[in-house]
């Protein structure tokens, strides 16, 4: 039986996490979530430098984050005797803030390699880390993370989120060597950042179902501890929803902390599959066609899975629902009995830019299948369907406990809070899945036939409840 467990216990769990595997490259060794920590920044690079030869530290941040933090820590790397500047990232052109993307990682890469040696320490949240641990990855050096929010869970990830030619992807990258989580500068936050936390953690149980799914459907690797590490503290995360709407530290501090085992959960994986999910598709393709279009994004990701995994819990209710009888194996083939309707995406995709589509089109037939193929798969799948859909009601929450949690932290619990129009968000929750090639519970509800009308129901419930 989940229970919530208390902070110590979920402390206890990160700090057995950091001696696994340690001292390994590329792996989280040193770990301390607390008050008043960026003292201890100096200490620690002094006792473990990260690299040989490195005669200044450099913290990368954006004008924000500089701001909440890394000048502080700047101050006090100097007044440590210790050689600190900072290494400001900029917005890309006709950018209104930095985006993790290919053209951004590259500049910092050619940065960091012509600083010499030096030791690289993120200072941010999302997107200052993503970039500088793809920066570093490519260039087989460490990095030291300091967040400057709760709001999302790859911290300790080894995987970056990345724009890359115009698509969002799931890369392979490192973990940083050391984070301090420094609850101080965390509470201080827009409550909106930790709010973003807040929902991309809600998407737990769902990405779990996700992923359990594609393991009975595609014999998609499955690993119980991962899927199963974080659910204690996700128990005492939703107890906590209103403390981490009111900044309060028994709240924050919580939040970071589930946000750290997040992390981990996905190191151990070596995938994103135990945190993110259908859900998270629903937030790539709104960032990628906003991109496309050169217009400001609708929220944060963590914002965008919040409101996505409320949706999401309602179509899991909706498919463990079904009976045997309910799923029409040959009704199926007969609408996807041949790959030509993927002729037809410019259609489904019309905020999306020609080569966008060209690279949805290239994720979607790696994973769809078509014909006596389709049949095979989904005549496998009802013949197990009893136990299957046992196995994913097992690991899910009620939906209207997840809008109730969203509520409770102050973040945005439907798509019309983050400005996306009933009618845009249906038609993302029909195609969303089209653009990565990992198997979903979207792919199965399309391909059952379902996923067209359940969108438009699903939007139309969250939006007036």
């Amino acid at each position: 039986m989940l229970r919530p467990v208390s902070d110590d216990r979920i402390e206890a769990t990160l700090q057995a996490l950091t001696q696994e595997g340690a001292p390994a490259p590329g792996k989280t060794r040193h770990l301390v979530v607390g008050h008043g920590l960026l003292p201890q920044v100096a200490p620690w690079l002094a006792q473990s430098p990260l690299t040989p030869g490195a005669a200044r530290d450099l913290v990368i941040c954006d004008e924000h984050t500089r701001a909440a933090a890394g000048l502080a820590l700047v101050e006090q790397l100097r007044s440590q005797g210790r050689e600190a500047e900072t290494f400001v990232l900029d917005p890309q052109p006709n950018e209104d803030h930095v985006v993790c993307d290919d053209g951004i990682i590259e500049a910092l890469r050619q940065g960091l390699a012509n600083a010499g040696p030096c030791n690289a320490i993120a200072v941010g949240s999302g997107t200052i880390n993503d970039t500088v641990k793809m920066a570093t990855f490519k260039l087989g050096m460490p990095f030291v993370c300091i967040p400057t929010a709760a709001s999302m869970n790859g911290y300790t990830s080894a995987i970056a989120a990345v724009l890359s030619r115009g698509v969002k992807r799931t890369l392979a990258a490192q973990q940083a060597v050391a984070v301090f989580a420094d609850i101080d500068i965390i509470r201080r936050a827009p409550a909106y950042l930790n709010g973003a936390g807040f929902g991309d953690l809600l998407s737990k149980p769902y990405s779990h179902a996700d992923w359990l799914l594609s393991h009975f459907v595609r014999g998609v690797a499955y690993e119980e501890r991962p899927a199963r590490l974080l659910d204690d503290a996700y128990e005492t995360l939703l107890e906590r929803a209103d403390s981490v709407g009111a900044a309060e530290d028994a709240g924050i501090g919580t939040l970071t902390r589930t946000i750290l085992l997040s992390g981990f959960t996905m190191a151990i994986a070596g995938s994103s599959a135990p945190a993110s999910g259908g859900e998270h598709l629903v937030s790539h393709y709104w960032d990628m066609e906003q991109h496309c279009r050169g217009l400001p994004l609708f929220g944060l990701h963590g914002e965008q899975v919040g409101v996505a995994t409320r949706m999401s819990a309602i179509m899991f209710e909706r498919l463990v629902g079904l009976e045997v009888g309910d799923l029409d194996v040959e009704a199926a083939v007969r609408r996807r009995s041949d790959p030509a309707w993927i002729d037809h995406l410019p259609s489904l995709h019309p905020r999306l830019t020609p080569p966008v589509v060209e690279e949805v089109r290239e994720q979607l037939l790696a994973k769809q299948k078509h014909g006596d193929a389709l049949r095979d798969e989904l005549g496998a799948l009802k013949k197990r369907w009893p136990e299957i859909r046992a196995c994913l009601a097992a690991v899910l929450k009620p939906s209207s406990k997840i809008a109730q949690a969203l509520t409770a932290a102050g973040a945005p619990d439907r798509p019309s809070a983050l400005g996306v129009e009933r009618a845009h968000a249906i038609a993302t929750f029909r195609v969303c899945r089209q653009i990565r090639n990992r198997y979903v519970a979207l792919d199965l509800c399309d391909d059952l036939g379902f996923l067209h009308d359940w969108a438009e129901t699903i939007v139309n419930a969250v939006e007036v409840t």
